[in-house]
Formats: structure tokens, sequence, C-alpha cells
């Protein structure tokens, strides 16, 4: 079995190279608020468990018969690292607190489904069985994980360019793609009509995001 890093990378980097190939550049924005290091880190776990739950409800057509199942796996994963996850959550609250003006746990709340939606448009836009091939692995790698290498594949320092909501405050410069802005990237391409239809009333997809509890 393939180590968590490498197989968190390369979905990584998929993503990212999917997401360039169906819309257009992505670059950081300028201004706004920015990620101390530990809650860069922490979007990152969320984004790792909200991952693994999208493979888990998109890629059931893998699951082999007597084998615990892809969602299954992604819960057991939610049991094993609960503390921590909420750890994530708790320092992606405190960072909502320190940069809006409105319910902190909300803001959280909205975020991670609008990443889990994200995760599901890319599944459409790669088709189900590129998207599951590619990423059911790193169902499995999480499980067989320890807490310290799942946290050293996530590091903010390593390799690669990181998909985040927002950049670092300590390092702005590498191009950083938004939660939004990749949603929109990865979602199949409409008529002028239909995305303003969309526009207008709020449309979004239909996934939710689940929380650490089990």
């Amino acid at each position: 079995m393939p180590s968590f890093r490498p197989v968190a990378r390369a979905a990584g980097a998929f993503a990212l190279a999917t997401l360039l190939a169906t819309g257009p550049a992505l670059a950081a924005p300028s201004k706004g608020p920015c990620y101390t290091v530990p809650e860069f880190a922490a979007e990152q776990g969320i984004r790792l468990h909200t991952e693994l739950m999208v493979v888990g409800l998109t890629c059931q057509h893998m699951d082999v018969k007597g084998e615990v199942s892809l969602f299954n796996q992604y819960k057991q994963f939610t049991l094993k690292h609960q503390t921590r996850i909420q750890q994530w959550e708790k320092t992606l609250v405190a960072y909502y607190k320190r940069t809006t003006s409105g319910n902190p746990t909300r803001a959280f709340d909205t975020f991670r489904t609008r990443l889990a939606n994200e995760t599901s448009q890319r599944a459409i836009a790669l088709t189900t069985p590129v998207f599951c091939g590619t990423h059911a692995p790193l169902v499995a790698a999480a499980m067989a994980a320890s807490l310290a290498e799942i946290e050293q594949g996530l590091s903010p320092d390593a390799d690669g360019l990181r998909m985040a909501n927002a950049p670092r405050c300590d390092r702005p410069a590498p191009t950083i793609l938004m939660a939004d802005a990749a949603a929109a990237a990865a979602a199949p391409a409409r008529s002028p009509a239909a995305a303003k239809s969309g526009a207008a009333t709020g449309t979004t997809t239909k996934t939710k995001a689940k929380s650490a509890a089990p």
C-alpha cells in the first residue's frame, strides 16, 4: 500500500490540474483575510476529511462485498481522529470569529458545505470512474496512516500548490485556489441565461458536509 503523503499529494495535484483545465486561471486575492499557519493547516485537514466523505458517497460502486465500504471507512477515520478533527473545526471557527462580523460557527458550516459541493462538482467534471479511480486510494491510505503522517502530508510547507479559501498571512505570494472560485471552475459550463438564473436564486449542489461527531 502506498504511504499517505504521496497519495494525498497526487490527489491534490490531480484536483488542481482538473480545475485549471476546466476553468480560467485563478490567482490569490491581494487583499482580504488571511490564514495563520495553524489556520491554514486546519483547513487542509478539513479538506481531507470532507474529501473522504465525498469519495465514500460518490464511489460506492467500488465497494467490495465482505469488506468495509468506503463510506464506513470515512466514518471510522472520523471516529479514530475525532479529537484532531474537532480541533481543526475550532481553529477555523476562531478564524471566522476573527475575520467576519456574523456567526463564526455558521460561517464555518457554510464553508464546509461549499467545500463538499466543490469536491462533488469536481467528480462530475472528471466523471465518476475517473474521479473514483484517482481518489478512492486516498481513503485506505488515510485509514492506514498515523495522525503524525497525516499532518506531515497536509503540512502547509509540504511540496506543491495548495487549494485554500485564503492565503497564508506569512506567505501570500504563491498562487492559491479559493474554494468559491475552484467550485465555479469545476462546474460544467452553463448557458448565460442559466448562469444568471443560478446567480439570482443562489442555487447550489445538494451535498451536505458531515460534522466530526460519529
